[in-house]
């Protein structure tokens, strides 16, 4: 590829943003809703979105804070490792100082260091979001990784000041679906959570994923129509492929500007390669959430075996019943049979919906059976 060629607008990973933000309207329309029930004081204090890894709840986040960046502060799950980095990232510049708070404070390194009671920094929160006049929505990203003390405070304050009416904040958490289980467990010890508005980001539609293929980059390209549609069917709605696909078909037909079966073919080769990376790593999730719960490997595998023939296919689900029996046949003891039930969905190999379970990524199942273990 020419050393000037156009930088490639498809870039898969966490959070970064697509070309085209296709078939997310509805959760668009949700997200913006809480801000306008916010302001209008009627929010509900807690909102969860939540869905597998790759399903793009980051750019959801992103795009809503792009919406309104003057009423939304963003923060991540992964920074937030106590209180003081919770009152620190909802402290004003000029707050921060009044605190002492510095990075160099909260790095061990001794500098203004402020006391450590759990009780001090509750206060010190507390006066922080009533400090804010106008509304405020915080939007926590891979909010399953709080720490269960700083998530028990954050919740439960912020559904004491929206009840009391003394400060407009509402929180938006997203993240896997481990969040609303810790978000439930004594641990985290939330108030009023099995009533959160839950977002629940799915699979695409075929329409939508062709859509997000269309990049306005490269619509002066020569294009044959199948190829694009070939890729939308063989993404599965899965947004994470979606752009895998988008990236690897640039590659192929950056050179020509044109794509054609010949660019198809080497982008499926390029595909298939990062794909079959993606799923051995998913794969070795469960082995390892296995040892780490104290359940046999093999009982585990086998359970994901005997589901997976049942949802291999887009669009087919079974019943609790039925995922409860390939459990229970898996050799497991009863105790280990809830665990592995979270270890399978919590990994996003299934997700719920309604009173069924269906795949998470169609095509992981598939492989699961091609690559036994």
């Amino acid at each position: 590829m020419p050393a000037d060629a156009p930088r490639n607008p498809f870039s898969p990973g966490p959070g970064t943003w697509p070309p085209v933000l296709a078939g997310r309207e509805a959760e668009q329309a949700q997200l913006l809703k809480i801000l306008a029930d916010l302001g209008a004081n009627r929010a509900s204090p807690i909102h969860l979105l939540q869905a597998p890894r790759g399903m793009g709840k980051t750019v959801l986040l992103r795009d809503l804070q792009q919406t309104a960046r003057a009423r939304v502060r963003w923060m991540t799950g992964a920074d937030l490792f106590d209180l003081p980095c919770l009152v620190r990232e909802l402290a004003s510049p000029a707050g921060r100082l009044k605190l002492g708070i510095s990075g160099a404070s909260l790095s061990g390194l001794g500098v203004q260091r402020r006391p450590l009671d759990p009780s001090w920094w509750r206060q010190k929160l507390k006066s922080q979001l009533q400090g804010h006049r106008k509304p405020l929505l915080l939007l926590i990203d891979e909010a399953h990784v709080l720490p269960a003390d700083v998530a028990h405070v954050l919740l439960n304050m912020v559904q004491a000041l929206a009840a009391s009416g003394i400060a407009k904040v509402a929180l938006l958490l997203s993240g896997t679906p481990r969040l609303k289980p810790f978000l439930l467990s004594g641990a985290v010890n939330a108030s009023f959570i099995e009533r959160a508005p839950l977002i629940i980001p799915g699979l695409l539609s075929e329409a939508a994923s062709r859509e997000a293929l269309d990049a306005p980059d490269w619509r002066g390209w020569r294009k044959d129509q199948a190829v694009l549609d070939e890729a939308a069917a063989d993404s599965q709605g899965y947004p994470y492929f979606v752009q895998l696909w988008g990236h690897a078909l640039w590659d192929a037909g950056q050179v020509r500007q044109h794509l054609d079966q010949a660019a198809l073919a080497e982008a499926r080769s390029r595909m298939e390669a990062v794909r079959n990376d993606f799923y051995s790593d998913r794969y070795d999730e469960f082995e390892t959430s296995a040892n780490g719960n104290g359940i046999p490997r093999d009982a585990m595998l086998a359970a994901v075996r005997a589901i997976a023939p049942q949802v291999r296919l887009p669009g087919a689900a079974i019943s609790t019943a039925q995922l409860n029996r390939a459990l229970g046949l898996s050799g497991m003891d009863p105790d280990a049979v809830n665990l592995a039930k979270d270890i399978i969905v919590g990994n996003g190999f299934l997700t719920k919906s309604g009173d069924h379970w269906r795949a998470a990524i169609p095509s992981f199942a598939d492989y699961v059976l091609r690559h036994p273990r």
